[in-house]
């Protein structure tokens, strides 16, 4: 049976990342939010997809590979840094790639780990962020500052350490558009449905391709 297994690594964040954070707030009239924030922690955390366990050896691997080359003691199996930092003062958030769709950074660290036979069939890259306040940041705080933290087209938020990869979502049937029977009408008709973006060029090239 795959499990999902985490290792996490303490990062230093951008030197940008606090002062740019508190200075978009104020951007936005959320200045007094901003005020609270009084430190920002960020960790990286590895969900690596194991189709079996780890023999000691494998394992030996896999952290030789997921360690930081200075820092070899940075790395931690199954529990985070973050998870001491509990309270009213401190808020908690991670971001990664959407579960709907494989990444790159996990196609490629896939491959070296099968090169070096461990048993791995998706790795995913997330990030941590911890936040220390004086006070609780207001709800419009929260996802104003969430947004500056992800790309929304391409990650998501995870609200708890990954079980599965599996994001529930399902393929749609398949439509046909009866373009030669309706014209360029039905095109628009689905364009408005599902949100495809297609402009006038773009409905009138499609409309005499299939006509």
């Amino acid at each position: 049976m795959e499990t999902i297994v985490h290792y996490y690594r303490k990062t230093e964040p951008p030197h940008s990342l606090f002062p740019s954070i508190t200075e978009e707030l104020k951007v936005l009239g959320l200045g007094a939010d901003g005020n609270k924030i009084e430190a920002v922690e960020t960790e990286s955390c590895f969900n690596v997809l194991l189709g079996t366990e780890l023999v000691a050896e494998q394992q030996e691997k896999l952290e030789w590979l997921l360690a930081e080359t200075f820092d070899r003691d940075s790395l931690q199996i199954g529990k985070s840094s973050f998870d001491t930092s509990v309270g009213t003062d401190t808020w908690k958030v991670e971001f990664g790639p959407r579960m709907t769709f494989t990444s790159a950074f996990s196609s490629n660290a896939v491959g070296i780990c099968q090169a070096c036979n461990l048993p791995i069939s998706r790795l995913e890259l997330s990030r941590r962020y911890l936040f220390t306040t004086s006070e609780a940041l207001s709800d419009e705080a929260i996802v104003a500052v969430k947004a500056m933290l992800h790309d929304r087209m391409t990650e998501e938020e995870y609200a708890a350490p990954l079980k599965s990869f599996d994001s529930g979502a399902h393929a749609k049937p398949v439509r046909t558009i009866p373009i030669m029977a309706e014209g360029r009408g039905a095109l628009e008709i689905i364009n408005k449905e599902m949100g495809l973006g297609f402009d006038d060029f773009d409905l009138d090239y499609y409309t005499n391709l299939f006509k």
